[in-house]
């Protein structure tokens, strides 16, 4: 077979196979609605239960703790990244208002989760004993101060609209939830956990817990790659054959 003909054969494939594939999955948002619904039913399940197991706790036994932190630094953070691009949000009500929401989520879940560590923080104190030599503490500590960078861009993208602070903004949000994520996925090794739930019900915890991680994380980058590909120059996209205009959907 001649070059000629072998470089048509591989137009073929490009056009007829690989990308329309592609084109088919951004367009009919399949993934982005199965991975929102399953990271929003996971979030929920893992926060009621939570919830309902530390809610009237005292501090000896990490119920303050467990309550504001899985509320703040897990449920509120991971609802805050979904909702900004929403695919059914974004139909009930407007842009603007949808970022004003994930504006108090943000903040309520930093609130939320500073009283969590404080808590644990000073019942620890009384004991001298530290809650930050473990990887629970660790990754919940370098979460938290990840989301005040989040906090911080979220509040210059007010007055200040740049590309770069933008997707500066959103990663530092995305590495914030998978930190706080994998301090509650290692909080279920610790003695809370196990006092308070049975073998069974903690393996179960953490499925739902990676599950959280891996829909909540999945649908952020789906939307990260999207909005990227969306940045490209046209004549990027002109050479890969992709008509971005006729085949992508903007939200």
């Amino acid at each position: 077979m001649s070059q000629a003909q072998n470089a048509s054969t591989d137009k073929v494939v490009i056009y007829e196979f690989a990308w329309p594939l592609l084109v088919a999955i951004y367009q009919v948002n399949l993934y982005r609605i199965i991975l929102e619904l399953v990271a929003h039913i996971l979030l929920m399940v893992i926060a009621v239960v939570v919830v309902r197991k530390s809610w009237r706790m005292d501090d000896s036994r990490s119920g303050r703790h467990a309550l504001y932190s899985v509320l703040g630094l897990f449920w509120c953070v991971g609802e805050a990244l979904l909702v900004c691009h929403s695919w059914w949000w974004a139909d009930l009500t407007s842009r603007r208002r949808l970022n004003r929401l994930h504006m108090v989520l943000g903040m309520v879940g930093l609130w939320l989760g500073l009283v969590g560590i404080f808590s644990k923080w000073l019942a620890k104190r009384r004991v001298h004993e530290s809650h930050f030599n473990s990887k629970h503490g660790l990754c919940g500590l370098l979460g938290f101060l990840l989301l005040v960078g989040s906090l911080v861009t979220g509040f210059a993208l007010v007055f200040v609209s740049h590309l770069v602070l933008h997707l500066t903004h959103r990663l530092v949000s995305l590495v914030a939830f998978v930190c706080l994520a994998c301090s509650q996925w290692f909080a279920l090794n610790l003695g809370f956990s196990r006092r308070e739930w049975d073998g069974r019900k903690v393996k179960w915890l953490k499925i739902a817990t990676l599950g959280a991680i891996v829909s909540t994380t999945g649908y952020e980058l789906l939307c990260l790659s999207r909005d990227i590909v969306h940045l490209l120059p046209g004549q990027w996209i002109t050479a890969i054959g992709l008509n971005i205009r006729d085949s992508l959907i903007l939200d």
